[in-house]
C-alpha cells in the first residue's frame, strides 16, 4: 500500500512503480539481498531505453506485527553504460518518463553505478510505502502444502 506523499511532487506513475518495486523486493530480514535487488532492478518495468531509475536509499521501520514502512530517502537515475551527462539531460528524462521535477537532482561524478552500470545522478522525492510482510525466516501459513514451517510443530 502506497502512503500518500506529503508533497505533490510525485506523479501517480512514479508512485505506482515505487510500490511495484517494493512489493517484489526481499524483506528487511534479508538486508544484503534487498540491497542487491534495489541496485539491480529499476522502477521502469520494461527496462528499455538509455535511462533507469533506482531506489538508492531508504529508511525502514518495522512494527512488531510485521508491517514494514519504507520511506524513500534518495533515488538514482542512471544513464545506462554511458559517460556522465549534463544535469539537464537527467532532468528531461525524469520529466518526460515520470512527470517529476526534483529540485535536488545532482550528477554523481567519478563513480559508476552498481557493477559499472553507467553514469548517474541522485535526487529525492517524498514517497512512502507500507506493506505487511512476515519478518521471520519461516512463517506458518496454514496451507500444509506450502513451503516453510508447518503451522503445527507436532506434525
Amino acid at each position: 500500500m502506497l502512503v500518500s506523499p506529503t508533497e505533490s511532487a510525485v506523479s501517480p506513475s512514479f508512485a505506482q512503480a515505487f510500490e511495484r518495486l517494493l512489493t517484489r523486493a526481499p524483506g528487511p530480514v534479508f538486508p544484503r539481498a534487498r540491497s542487491l535487488y534495489l541496485c539491480k532492478y529499476p522502477l521502469e518495468a520494461d527496462g528499455e531505453g538509455a535511462f533507469r531509475t533506482f531506489l538508492l536509499q531508504e529508511e525502514l521501520l518495522e512494527s512488531a506485527a510485521g508491517a514494514v514502512r519504507s520511506r524513500a530517502l534518495a533515488f538514482a537515475v542512471v544513464h545506462w553504460q554511458a559517460a556522465q551527462v549534463e544535469r539537464a539531460v537527467y532532468a528531461a528524462y525524469l520529466a518526460e518518463r515520470w512527470q517529476i521535477h526534483p529540485h535536488d537532482l545532482s550528477p554523481v561524478q567519478d563513480q559508476a553505478w552498481f557493477r559499472e552500470g553507467g553514469a548517474w545522478a541522485r535526487f529525492s522525492l517524498p514517497v512512502v510505502y507500507e506493506g505487511g510482510r512476515p519478518t521471520t525466516l519461516l512463517s506458518p501459513t496454514g496451507d500444509p502444502d506450502a513451503p516453510g514451517a508447518p503451522a503445527d510443530p507436532g506434525r
